[in-house]
Parts: C-alpha cells; structure tokens; sequence
C-alpha cells in the first residue's frame, strides 16, 4: 500500500510538472520574441546613427541582450569574423539553429527571412526589413498574450487531470 501511494504522488507531481513545463514554454516564447523586438531595435540604430559593421553591431547586441537571443548574436557575430566565403545568410541560420531559444516554427520562419536582408541591402532597405520583422512581433507577442492566460490554466488543469486519471486507471 506504501508502494502505492508513493506511486501516485510520483504519478501527480509528473504529470503537473508537464502542465508547469507547458505553461511556461509559451512564456518564454513571448520573452524570447520581444527580446529578439530589442535586438532588432538595437541593430536598428547601430544601423543608423553608428554607423557600425554587421560583426560589430552583432557583438553590442549579443552584450545588450539576454538568454538565447544573446548566444544567437554572439554566435553569428564569430562566425562573421572567420566566415571562409559564406555568406551572411547561411551563417544566419547556423545561428538561429539553437536550442536555447523557444520560437514557433513560423516565428524562425520570420526570423530566417530577416536573415536574407544582413549585409546585403542598403540602409533604407534593411531598415524596412528590421520594421517588417518589429511589426510581426509585435502582432505575435500582443496575440500570445492574450492567449496566454487561457493557455496556462488549461495547462495546469490537464496536468492534474491527466495525473489523476493515471491514478484511477492503474489503481
């Protein structure tokens, strides 16, 4: 019987830490896109007043960031000092490729495509595609969050009806 009961304890805290762990992956999507929102922002204005390179402007935003978003910048900014011929895309989505960092699939989808505009247009044109790229996430994050609430009790309640009704099927 002792067996038991430590079977479903062991049972319920598993399945209500799957409900946690979902709840909180689409937190951290939100935090990741946003911060993604300052990073671009950031380059924005490296773009425009500092007039810095691609390698440079990277390295300050992987410093002026946090969490995946950081290693992502960092990441490429290496990888644009000792690039052997590739080009800015292709080092791009090398970057983007972690696991650090909780997008959706259409959200790197978005992402890549911003990709595509490094080191390759002008200043106009890159700052059209930074504001198409802000525009998305804004829109995204507003959406997420708004569903969000919804979304984390209905996490925490499958995860504790989920362990409940292992309970009642293995007893």
């Amino acid at each position: 019987m002792f067996i038991r009961i430590i079977g479903i304890l062991l049972v319920m805290a598993g399945s209500v830490g799957l409900g946690i762990f979902f709840a909180a992956k689409e937190s951290f999507r939100v935090q990741d896109l946003l911060e993604f929102k300052k990073a671009l922002l950031i380059l924005s204005s490296e773009i425009e007043y500092m007039r810095s390179t691609l390698t440079e402007a990277c390295a300050n935003i992987a410093k002026r960031t946090s969490g995946g978003v950081s290693h992502v910048f960092q990441s490429f900014a290496e990888s644009l000092k000792d690039h052997d011929g590739e080009t800015a895309y292709r080092l791009w989505l090398t970057s983007i490729q972690n696991d650090k960092i909780f997008l959706a699939p259409e959200d790197k989808t978005v992402i890549e495509d911003f990709g595509k505009t490094l080191g390759y247009l002008d200043k106009e044109m890159q700052k059209n595609a930074i504001e198409y790229t802000v525009t998305y996430i804004d829109e995204k994050t507003t959406a997420l969050q708004k569903q969000s609430d919804k979304n984390k009790r209905m996490y925490h309640s499958l995860g504790v009806i989920g362990g409940l009704l292992i309970t009642v099927v293995l007893w």
